[in-house]
């Protein structure tokens, strides 16, 4: 019997951190082991940068469906489901310090880590299907919504469940990604990443007859696909590749973060940085800033407040966001009236002088 271990050679630590019984293929006695294997590895650096990274992500996220909506069918909501699932992986990461058996870290962290995939895909179509909402016409944008989005979103969360499934029956955490399940679940989910390029491919084509402000989503976009595809070809090269450093359990830690770690974060930085840029709505067609009902008619058109409690959260915070703009500008209406009265007073004062002016100078 051999009391598993953690390893500390960087190169070949677990992604995430897993408690071997061979090195090498030579069996490692209880005897051993000492507190110097205990230490902060690699593995749990990655995870700390998560943490620091994700952290102030997910209150980005937030304020950013706070603004377009919560509803799953606009996107956004889905960024911050992911950030809570990289910080509990990190987290969970992080728990497997000083611990001889720490399965249920394990297990946690290696689930997220096959869980990552489906948040950001989902939060792509969400901001595709803005953008085709604002290109096509009715019924048309209808259509696209009840087909064309369902047909993508439908497989995508088969590959969720079927990623979770097959990581809570695996008998051993490093052996998730040999699951049938698991494999069937990433195939679907380079399906859907399929999709969405031919989407965006479409989006880009149509962009002359998006909203005025959308193209910055399309842009957004176009730059976060192949950060996607080398995350989507991490997947499938840890489940189908015969290549340990490819294995998210028990490969190499370099290599999962140029190829899975950084990829994400740069996705998340393209996501919020274009939503925090992007009018809830776009502008009319003379380009004035549309009022707060037709910004508001416009989301529910769009899809953004949706059903269920989330809808009717957005719904509120959106009602919210329109009353105060209305305040606002009522305040700001005064003041420019209080502005012109006071401009148009001293104009008529000053022509009363001019016309006086020659008199007093003939005198």
């Amino acid at each position: 019997m051999y009391k598993k271990v953690r390893r500390e050679h960087d190169i070949q630590d677990v992604y995430p951190l897993s408690l071997l019984s061979t090195v090498n293929n030579t069996p490692i006695s209880s005897k051993t082991t000492s507190p110097a294997m205990t230490q902060f590895t690699y593995p749990d650096g990655v995870a700390v940068c998560k943490l620091i990274y994700y952290s102030p992500a997910l209150i980005a996220s937030l304020y950013v469906s706070s603004k377009h909506g919560f509803h799953r069918g606009s996107g956004w909501i889905f960024l911050t489901i992911f950030c809570i699932i990289r910080i509990i992986g990190a987290a969970a990461q992080l728990a497997t310090i000083g611990k001889s058996n720490p399965h249920t870290a394990e297990t946690v962290a290696l689930l997220t880590a096959v869980l990552g995939l489906s948040p950001l895909l989902l939060a792509t179509l969400g901001i595709l299907a803005r953008i085709y909402y604002s290109i096509l016409k009715q019924p048309w944008s209808t259509m696209f919504s009840l087909v064309l989005l369902k047909a993508i979103q439908t497989p995508a969360a088969v590959a969720l469940i079927l990623c979770i499934v097959g990581a809570t029956s695996a008998s051993d955490p490093t052996k998730i990604e040999s699951e049938s399940t698991v494999h069937i679940g990433i195939i679907l989910f380079a399906i859907v990443y399929v999709a969405l390029v031919l989407l965006t491919l479409g989006a880009m084509l149509g962009r002359r007859r998006t909203g005025q402000g959308e193209m910055s989503l399309i842009v957004a976009v176009s730059f976060a696909l192949p950060f996607l595809a080398v995350r989507v070809l991490y997947a499938l090269l840890a489940a189908f590749s015969h290549n340990k450093s490819f294995n998210p359990a028990t490969g190499s830690t370099t290599v999962a973060l140029f190829m899975d770690v950084l990829q994400e974060m740069i996705v998340v930085l393209i996501y919020l940085v274009a939503a925090v840029k992007t009018p809830t709505a776009p502008a009319a067609t003379n380009g004035e800033k549309s009022s707060a009902g037709q910004t508001l008619a416009y989301r529910a058109g769009r899809g953004d407040f949706g059903a269920g409690r989330s809808g009717l959260f957005s719904l509120a915070i959106a009602a919210g966001q329109a009353l105060g703009h209305k305040k606002e500008r009522g305040r700001t209406g005064k003041t420019q009236r209080s502005q012109r009265l006071h401009d148009d007073h001293q104009t008529h004062e000053y022509s009363l002088y001019d016309s006086r002016s020659p008199q007093t100078s003939a005198v």
